[in-house]
Parts: C-alpha cells; structure tokens; sequence
C-alpha cells in the first residue's frame, strides 16, 4: 500500500499498511535513527499473507515524520510509545501484535507496560530492558557484559573524529557503521546496505533529527523492575554476536518478563540480515499465532 500521512499525539507520522485490515493488526516498530524501511517489503508482505495486517511506521525525527529541536520539545520512551498508541488509533485498530527492534523494543516495553489493552503480544528484538543506562554504558567499556564491543566504540569514535560533509560521505559513513553493527553469522552486502542508505538519505526530512532518539532514550527510566508485573505473552529475540546491546541486555528481559520465550539466533549482529530474519518471520508468526 502507499505511504500515509496520519495526526497523531500532535505530531505527523508516515506509516505504510499490507494486507486486509480485517486481519489481526501487527505494528512493526523500528530502532534509534531507523526509518520504517528497515523493516524490509519481504518481510512485510509474507506477514501479510500469512494473515496478518502489517504496518510499519517513521517513528518521530525520522524519514517523512515530524522532527524536533530537542532542546525546545524534549520527549522520552513515554512519548514515542504514544506516537504508537495514535498509529493505532489512526487505523481504527484497537489491540495489536508489537514487534519492536533496538530501541522499538524499548517502545515496545513500554506500550505494553503504559498501554497494555492495546498489545496482544509482544516481540522485543535485540533491545534492552534499559533506558538511561544504556546511554552511560556507550561512554563506558568498563560496563562488563552489558557494555558495547570494542569494534563499536572504534566505529562511533571514527564517525565523531570525522563527521560527513557530503552525502557521498553521509552514505559511506552508515555503510561503516553497519558493518560494525553486523554479526559474524551472515555476509555483510555493501552493496545492499548501501543501496538502503541512499534510499534513506533521499526521504528524510531532516537526517541529522534522527541523533535525537539517544537523547530520548537518555532520558527515559530503565525498565527492568517494570517489566516484572508484565502480563503480555511475550518474545525475546537476540543475537549472540550484537556488540551494541550484547545477548546480556536480552537475557536480563527475558528473565525480567514472567513467561516470555527467549530465541538466540548464533551469529546475529545488531541488524537483521537474511538468515536472522527468516528465522524472525517464523519466530514472530508462531508467537503471534498462539496468542
């Protein structure tokens, strides 16, 4: 279906819909600085047609959604949790399956601990129970098996010591980072994720809003106490290779959600390349389908 344009919590939100809104709703819900699109059409489209209606959406500071000076409008978890609640509401949904990856799995806890009539199920992927914490870990090595590889901090000081000037150098610098990002699992395709890069650049409204979500989540309170009075049947789904949240970040959810399920997917990174993802899709249509 085409991109629309919805009002939602005050603010503007481009979501994208597939398959019958007479099926049960799924809401896919993306990271920090990640548009909707990284939620791939495949991936979308066999959701569908196994009976579900899909939507994916540009969380706020990202793509064609609204952008924000933060210092003048700051906003939390909280916030964007309700960007999702009006998604919803804009299509007439009244309860959905969540998927939420990185910091859509923040949102995602947080829905469903804020707003949980309107979450049948969740799936929280390569996501944290944290808030704030996982912003002072960043800064932090010494933060044990919850802390950032080495090979992440390396490519997130190279981005600070040389910020791009040029989209040439916007696209290379994104290509790096993803390869930092990746898992030993899968080939890393350049040329792929380059491809994607440049297809993100060209409908963002403002790419450099999209820094905004760490603030967001530096601004939101940890979650892991929260999470223990949660009844929604969830799913946790992590990579033992991901060097921004590492499996630790996954574990402490799943043993913080009574009755969750918890996959590890060998060689997954902080992306989810082909392999990951086929399995995802049959993780999520199971968890779904129970529920």
């Amino acid at each position: 279906m085409p991109e629309r344009m919805i009002h939602a919590n005050g603010i503007e939100i481009c979501c994208e819909d597939f398959g019958s809104p007479a099926n049960p709703a799924l809401l896919l819900v993306m990271g920090a600085g990640g548009q909707a699109i990284l939620w791939p059409e495949e991936f979308c489209a066999e959701l569908a047609s196994a009976g579900f209606h899909v939507i994916r959406y540009d969380n706020r500071d990202v793509g064609r959604s609204s952008c924000f000076d933060f210092a003048r409008q700051p906003y939390t978890l909280s916030d964007m949790a309700r960007d999702a609640v009006g998604v919803l509401d804009a299509f007439g949904i009244a309860r959905a399956h969540v998927v939420g990856a990185s910091m859509g799995g923040m949102i995602g806890q947080t829905l469903a601990l804020e707003h949980a009539p309107r979450v049948r199920t969740l799936t929280s992927v390569m996501s944290s129970p944290f808030g704030a914490r996982v912003s002072a870990l960043m800064g932090s090595p010494g933060g044990g098996e919850l802390a950032p590889h080495p090979r992440l901090l390396a490519a997130f000081a190279q981005q600070l010591a040389k910020p791009p000037r040029t989209p040439d150098e916007r696209i290379d610098g994104a290509v790096a980072l993803w390869r930092a990002l990746s898992g030993r699992g899968e080939p890393f395709d350049e040329a792929a994720i380059r491809a994607r890069e440049a297809r993100i650049l060209a409908r963002a409204r403002n790419i450099d809003a999209s820094q905004n979500h760490g603030l967001a989540i530096a601004a939101s309170p940890d979650r892991l106490e929260a999470l223990r009075s949660l009844r929604v049947p969830t799913l946790v789904f992590h990579g033992d290779d991901d060097p921004i949240l590492p499996l630790a970040h996954g574990r402490l959810t799943a043993e913080a959600i009574p009755g969750s399920r918890f996959v590890i997917v060998e060689g997954m990174g902080h992306d989810i390349a082909p392999k990951a993802l086929a399995r995802l899709t049959q993780e999520v249509l199971a968890h779904a389908r129970a529920h």
